[in-house]
């Protein structure tokens, strides 16, 4: 995972002052459960992204070997990603 966990939990502080701020929620529970639901989220999908870039690295390893150096590693790291979001129906 690229962030650390303060860093999510000051996000989604941000995150979630700006809502209240802009009144653009109301929360129906308290702000500490609110937050740690947020920080939950973040870091599931967080994890989800960091599981397809190493599947991602997988198969382009897998590609290079068979097309040698002929590849443009980091397009072809994109497009394989890009695919596998797609088959996995993810939003990153």
């Amino acid at each position: 995972m690229r962030l650390k966990e303060a860093q999510v939990k000051s996000i989604c502080q941000k995150v979630l002052l700006t809502l209240r701020s802009k009144q653009l929620i109301n929360l129906k529970k308290l702000e500490s459960e609110v937050l740690a639901k947020m920080e939950e989220i973040f870091v599931r999908d967080l994890k989800v992204e960091d599981e397809i870039n190493k599947e991602a690295e997988k198969l382009l390893e897998q590609y290079t070997r068979t097309m040698g150096d002929k590849i443009d590693r980091q397009k072809m790291f994109q497009m394989i990603k890009k695919q596998l979001i797609k088959d996995k129906n993810v939003i990153i």
